[in-house]
């Protein structure tokens, strides 16, 4: 039985998902890229109704994607504010060791939509709160 590309390449995606997200964020350590980037797409979940959270999931790759969803209960979506209200949440769900930069959410943001192809950026910028769209870079 063959496996699937994706499957195969998952690691080797996902670290260059986390380099990138380092050279951006100007990050020091992946374990850093990780934290972050766990941190935003935690975040994220909240402010989303359960098909917008299962749709975004869907147009991920498979360890952002199990990130994503990692001990995800649904629950009815919260407003979101703005960007900062979002940043504002990642900086309180991260241990008193880490220091996101203020552009966090952008910088996330920006690293998935240059990872994925044209399909699942699209299929993510579609979920995504409208607050956080106009962040999202168009290709």
């Amino acid at each position: 039985m063959t496996q699937p590309s994706e499957i195969m390449h998952a690691s080797k995606q996902f670290q260059e998902w986390l380099m990138a997200l380092k050279a951006r964020a100007m990050l020091e350590t992946h374990n850093q890229s990780y934290a972050y980037m766990r941190g935003v797409l935690h975040g994220l979940r909240q402010y989303m109704e359960t098909d917008q959270v299962l749709a975004f999931a869907d147009a991920l790759p498979p360890l952002p994607r199990g990130l994503f969803i990692e001990g995800w209960r649904p629950d009815t979506a919260q407003s979101l504010a703005s960007e900062q209200a979002l940043a504002d949440e990642v900086y309180r769900s991260l241990t008193a060791h880490h220091n996101p930069p203020k552009r966090i959410v952008r910088d996330v943001l920006v690293v998935l939509a240059e990872q994925l192809d044209t399909h699942r950026a699209k299929a993510i910028y579609a979920q995504l709160p409208k607050v956080l769209q106009p962040l999202w870079p168009q290709r």
